[in-house]
């Protein structure tokens, strides 16, 4: 489950920045970041 969980926060924290680096929204892509961030932080959680 926190597997998919993960796998599906980088689709959206990648598909968050590919959409800011055509828009040039600054937010867009800090939210992008953030997302992948968190995937990231989810690898020490521990069960």
């Amino acid at each position: 489950m926190i597997i998919r969980l993960r796998v599906l926060l980088i689709v959206l924290g990648v598909i968050a920045f590919t959409i800011a680096q055509q828009t040039a929204q600054e937010w867009i892509r800090w939210v992008g970041i953030a997302l992948v961030a968190v995937a990231l932080l989810l690898r020490f959680l521990k069960r």
